[in-house]
């Protein structure tokens, strides 16, 4: 299970748990649901998930894009952030482990601001900029496709107001 953000020291991370998460239990069920995958590495960590609500909150975003969703964490953290009219629009190729998402996003009561797009990343992205959605994402999250980042991150420049 993901507990620790990279980088930060045990008494440091301990200090940041102890004083300021607040994980909703939707999230630590699906959380504690992916640990037991052998490559749950690939979680952002819970005071990952909260800071993103906080920047999602704090811009006011109303759609969003997630390129790497895996069991969806993220995006559901970003759903629940998102204000009733958002959108979350989010990119993965693995149907098995998004289909744990999926549940997470129904469970939550947030699977209506979610779309899932099942496809590499790099088509979707062009094709969204094929059907003239350039600057129509408010927030954008790569979390996946680590070799293809110059790509996803050259078409988002196109598609985001903000990176």
């Amino acid at each position: 299970m993901s507990n620790k953000s990279i980088g930060l020291p045990d008494d440091l991370h301990e200090y940041l748990l102890a004083i300021s998460l607040r994980e909703p239990d939707i999230l630590r069920k699906l959380r504690q649901e992916t640990a037991v995958l052998s490559n749950h590495s690939m979680q952002i960590a819970p005071e990952q998930g909260q800071f993103m609500a906080f920047l999602i909150k704090l811009m006011d975003a109303k759609r969003t894009l997630e390129v790497g969703v895996f069991t969806g964490y993220s995006s559901l953290s970003v759903a629940l952030a998102l204000p009733e009219d958002g959108q979350v629009v989010a990119c993965d190729v693995s149907e098995e482990f998004t289909a744990v998402a999926r549940k997470y996003w129904q469970k939550a009561g947030v699977a209506h601001k979610i779309r899932l797009h099942l496809a590499p990343a790099a088509e979707t992205l062009a094709r969204f900029l094929d059907e003239g959605q350039a600057g129509q994402f408010d927030f954008a999250f790569i979390d996946a496709d680590k070799a293809n980042y110059d790509t996803h991150i050259h078409k988002l420049k196109q598609s985001a107001h903000v990176i």
